[in-house]
């Protein structure tokens, strides 16, 4: 059975899921705004060259096509997904970057913020060194090809007002004789430093993020787990009975008890109890899961799993296949180890009702069994 550590890697697993959807989402609802942005710039609301603007549209959506079509089509639980993702992020951020320039000089911390979803420092930092790449390859580009900053054009630093004065007498400019090592040192170092900041504030959240977690996981863990079987315990079971089946259409309820608990403590000890209880928690644990068959200590020696929307002979291949574990694993730990049962079925809102039910059930076979 699932100790807190395999529970909680388990739950780590399902969010690379979940990060990889919300990457997705992130990134369908970019190519969203990008398509605003470049309606808006058409009809006249912004004054950007069309041209400019639909080929950074353009490339920027056939850029994103390649993951896309990985995210929806392949298996989003592989750890190579967040990597390719924030790459090709990271690759049409630096093309965005490189035509408009200071018009889209914040999409530099957008890969961050979606690294930081990950909540995996090497993750972000993997994004950081990819960023910071791409910016000194994007701020050359630019230079050159893009909406250029005046300031790099003739290697200044000046504000508005020395510009018009200059024209206003007369002046005229000298044009950067070196582009390449001003941009590199005035305009890629301290823009690398700003990002380095955000990532170190990312990393610090992220961290803080994993160590609630992680606690809280822990906490739930206790309070949601048996001690000896590490099975759900009583309260798991009257926390889903309040709060989940009631909204399931089908449920099957099946309840054990096992026989002769008494005898075997006054016979061979409660080592030996309690390793009746841990063998039949462990073959019903092997027979669940924790999506639709969940099994929880209901008591002392009481054991109940419940079926979201069973499949049509499904209680009776369990029960079946208990009972034929319950024999080989008697011969494992020398003592005899049976289990009484019942059935019950009927829609998740009443629950109750069916619990009872099945405990009926199991005490008729009990019964049966010491009639024997």
């Amino acid at each position: 059975m699932d100790n807190f550590n395999a529970r909680y890697e388990k739950e780590l697993a399902y969010q690379e899921i979940t990060s990889n959807k919300y990457t997705l989402y992130g990134i369908l609802l970019f190519i969203g705004v990008e398509l605003l942005i470049w309606i808006l710039n058409i009809i006249g609301f912004f004054e950007l060259d069309n041209q400019i603007m639909s080929a950074v549209i353009g490339s920027s959506i056939v850029l994103f096509i390649p993951i896309i079509l990985i995210m929806v089509k392949g298996d989003l639980s592989k750890p190579a997904y967040k990597y390719i993702a924030m790459t090709q992020i990271c690759i049409i951020t630096g093309t965005i970057i490189t035509f408009l320039s200071y018009h889209a000089i914040l999409l530099y911390v957008l890969p961050l913020l979606f690294a930081g979803h990950y909540r995996k420092r090497s993750v972000l930092w993997y994004t950081y060194v990819l960023s910071v790449l791409m910016l000194f390859v994007s701020s050359i580009l630019n230079y050159y090809y893009g909406i250029m900053d005046t300031n790099l054009l003739i290697a200044g630093t000046h504000q508005r007002k020395w510009y018009l004065d200059l024209i206003a007498n007369g002046g005229s400019f000298t044009y950067n004789a070196h582009p390449v090592f001003i941009i590199l040192i005035f305009a890629c170092i301290p823009r690398s430093m700003i990002l380095l900041v955000f990532t170190f504030m990312i990393q610090y959240i992220v961290t803080a993020s994993l160590h609630d977690a992680a606690r809280i996981a822990q906490l739930t863990y206790l309070k949601e787990t048996d001690s000896l079987t590490r099975l759900f315990n009583k309260n798991k079971y009257n926390e889903m009975v309040s709060m989940y089946y009631p909204n399931v259409d089908n449920i099957t309820v099946i309840f054990w008890d096992l026989n002769n608990l008494k005898i075997i403590n006054d016979t061979y000890g409660h080592e030996y109890g309690d390793k009746a209880l841990s063998a039949l928690a462990s073959i019903l644990y092997a027979n669940s899961d924790e999506q639709c068959r969940r099994v929880y200590r209901f008591g002392g020696d009481e054991f109940v799993m419940i079926i979201d929307n069973p499949h049509n002979g499904e209680a009776d291949r369990i029960i079946s296949a208990v009972k034929d574990e319950l024999v080989k694993c008697s011969y494992d730990i020398s003592i005899e180890i049976s289990s009484a049962v019942g059935v019950a079925s009927g829609n998740g809102s009443d629950i109750i009702e069916i619990v009872k039910n099945a405990d009926s059930a199991m005490y008729a076979d009990k019964q049966l069994y010491h009639h024997r």
